[in-house]
C-alpha cells in the first residue's frame, strides 16, 4: 500500500468513526426543543389555545373516553392519575383515582402528582375554582369532548402531537375514517322515505336528544331521522302522546350507568320499553325494533362501532355483511391488545 492510499484509508476511517459517534450522540442526547422544554400549542374543544411543554411523561386523565384514546396511542404507562370511571383497559385500574369525574377532581392529590398535562371533558369548564387553581399552578389543562363524533379524530391528532405519537394517531384516524366512509357510501343516496324515524331515549324515561345533540348527528350519519330533530330545547322530556303521534320505526335507549356491562340490566331495560304503557302501538315495538346500548360504543375511539350498530339497526338489508360486534372485538384487539369482554348492546 503506497503512502497516498494509506493516508486516504486513514481519513476514511476517521470520518467513519466520527459519523458513528454522532449517530450514538443523536440516539442518547435529546433534541434542542426537548432539552429546552419548548412548548407546543393545540386548540381544545373550548377554542382555547393550550401550550404543552414537551416531552409529556406524566398525564392525568379525567374522562374514560380520553383515557382510552391515550391508551390506544400506547401512552397508558404515562397516566399517573385518573377519574373513577376510567377502568379500561384494565391496566389503568392500577392508577390513582383523583376524582369521580372531570367536574370535581381532588386538587390536593392531583397537584402532588406533578402532571405535565391534564385532560378532561367539558364538565371541568363549570368548575371555575378548580380551573383557576390549576392555572395558578402552571398546569396545562386540555378540555375535550370524546363523545363529540366531529372531534374524535381532532382529539386523537392533538394527543398524538403532544405525546409524540403522530403515526399511531394517523393509524387510529384512518381506521375510524374507513368505517365512517363505509356507512356514508351506503346511506348517502337514500330517499327521505327510506330513512326510518328514530326515537332515542336517554337515562330518564321519555327524555330525548334534539337537533344540536351528538346523538342526533349519529342518527343522521347512520341514515335515520330523529323524531325530535326539530326541537330546539336541550334534552327535553317528551310526552307519551308526542312519541305515539310520531310513531317511530326504531327505538334506541341508552342504558343507565349502574347497569352497564350487566346482561340482566340490558334485558330489564329492553323489557321495560317493550311493555311501557303508551308505546305498545308504535311501529318499533310492534316489529321488535327496540335496542339498548352502552354509551361507550359511540364515544371516542369506539365511535365507528356505535355507528355500525345504529346503521345496521336502521338498515339491516344494507349492512347484512357487517358484524358490528366483530368490528368491536377487532378494534379492541388492534388498539389495546386485549380481548373484548362484556355486554354492550341488546338484543
Amino acid at each position: 500500500m503506497n503512502k497516498t492510499t494509506a493516508a486516504l484509508a486513514a481519513i476514511i476511517l476517521v470520518v467513519a468513526v466520527l459519523v458513528a459517534s454522532y449517530g450514538v450522540y443523536r440516539l442518547y442526547v435529546p433534541s434542542e426543543n426537548e432539552s429546552q422544554g419548548e412548548p407546543i400549542t393545540i386548540v381544545d374543544a373550548t377554542g382555547a389555545q393550550i401550550n404543552v411543554t414537551l416531552p409529556v411523561e406524566r398525564i392525568v386523565s379525567l374522562n374514560p373516553g380520553l383515557t382510552e384514546i391515550i391508551c390506544a396511542l400506547d401512552c397508558g404507562d404515562r397516566i399517573v392519575g385518573r377519574d373513577a370511571n376510567s377502568v379500561f383497559p384494565s391496566s389503568v385500574s392500577e392508577k390513582t383515582v383523583v376524582g369521580q369525574n372531570s367536574y370535581d377532581p381532588n386538587l390536593e392529590v392531583l397537584l402532588e402528582m406533578e402532571p405535565d398535562v391534564i385532560v378532561a371533558d367539558s364538565m371541568l369548564s363549570y368548575n371555575t375554582e378548580a380551573l383557576e387553581k390549576l392555572a395558578t399552578a402552571g398546569l396545562p389543562v386540555v378540555i375535550e369532548e370524546p363523545s363529540n363524533v366531529s372531534r374524535v379524530k381532532i382529539v386523537t391528532s392533538n394527543f398524538g402531537l403532544i405525546f409524540g405519537k403522530e403515526e399511531k394517531a394517523a393509524e387510529i384516524n384512518d381506521y375510524i375514517s374507513s368505517y365512517e366512509n363505509l356507512v356514508n357510501e351506503r346511506v348517502k343516496d337514500l330517499a327521505s322515505s327510506e330513512k326510518p324515524l328514530v326515537y332515542i331515549e336517554w337515562y330518564q324515561t321519555w327524555q330525548t336528544f334534539t337537533e344540536d345533540s351528538i346523538a342526533n348527528e349519529i342518527i343522521v350519519n347512520a341514515g335515520g331521522v330523529n323524531i325530535a330533530g326539530e326541537i330546539t330545547t336541550t334534552a327535553p322530556v317528551l310526552s307519551p302522546e308526542y312519541v305515539v303521534e310520531k310513531n317511530p320505526d326504531i327505538i334506541v335507549r341508552m342504558i343507565s350507568g349502574d347497569l352497564i356491562g350487566n346482561m340482566t340490566g340490558f334485558e330489564a331495560t329492553h323489557s321495560e320499553l317493550m311493555n311501557r304503557a303508551g308505546l305498545g302501538e308504535v311501529t318499533a315495538v310492534k316489529e321488535g325494533k327496540v335496542y339498548v346500548y352502552d354509551p361507550i360504543v359511540v364515544e371516542g375511539i369506539r365511535y365507528p362501532v356505535g355507528l355500525l350498530y345504529w346503521a345496521k339497526w336502521f338498515h339491516p338489508s344494507l349492512f347484512e355483511d357487517i358484524d358490528p360486534a366483530a368490528v368491536h372485538a377487532e378494534l379492541i384487539q388492534q388498539f389495546f391488545g386485549v380481548t373484548l369482554e362484556g355486554v354492550h348492546t341488546y338484543p
